[in-house]
């Protein structure tokens, strides 16, 4: 009998360590009602864990697949959060906080590229985000394009000044400007 238990011992270790730890096991919650409620309570790995699940049974769901994206992403799950943009995008969605998520994982995952290109299909859809078009600026003078990123600041503060508004970017230009050296 001892050795019974040693072998089951050694067999529960040997799945355990297969699996990467007990939790890894574990189904994933498979609720698109939970996910949902997770999302509005801002619990991000909640709603992603819910989404992923849900998305197992029904992966050609386009807007829980950005939902999950949008989730992994706002827990800083970014490797999990670009398939589910991926495929999101591949299924029509096309919504500002998606790519606007979307830019954040993919930068974050070191695809300068294609958060730029996320970045400006979000201010394509709404361009008056000013998170996402400091961003975008930042992203460009990584990439070499500091004149293009002060352009896309200053084309943001000119319209604010024909509405009557003080500039937004003044100092992110500024700051811009004298470490290009364009001025």
């Amino acid at each position: 009998m001892r050795v019974f238990g040693l072998i089951v011992a050694a067999a529960l270790a040997a799945g355990a360590t297969a699996c990467g730890s007990p939790e890894a096991a574990a189904p994933l919650p498979a609720s698109l009602e939970d996910g949902d409620r997770c999302f509005a309570q801002r619990n991000w790995n909640c709603a992603g864990r819910n989404y992923h699940g849900y998305l197992r049974n029904y992966p050609n769901d386009p807007a829980v697949n950005a939902k999950a994206g949008i989730a992994y992403t706002r827990a800083g799950h970014h490797r999990e959060a670009v398939p589910f943009y991926k495929y999101a995008e591949s299924l029509g969605v096309i919504t500002y906080d998606m790519y606007a998520g979307y830019a954040i994982s993919l930068d974050a995952t070191g695809d300068l590229d294609g958060a730029i290109r996320a970045n400006r299909k979000s201010l394509e859809l709404v361009p008056s985000l000013v998170d996402v078009r400091g961003s975008l600026a930042a992203q460009l003078v990584r990439k070499g394009q500091p004149r293009e990123a002060v352009e896309l600041l200053e084309e943001f503060d000119a319209m604010l000044g024909r509405e009557g508004q003080p500039p937004y970017f003044t100092a992110q230009i500024a700051s811009i400007r004298q470490t290009a050296g364009l001025d």
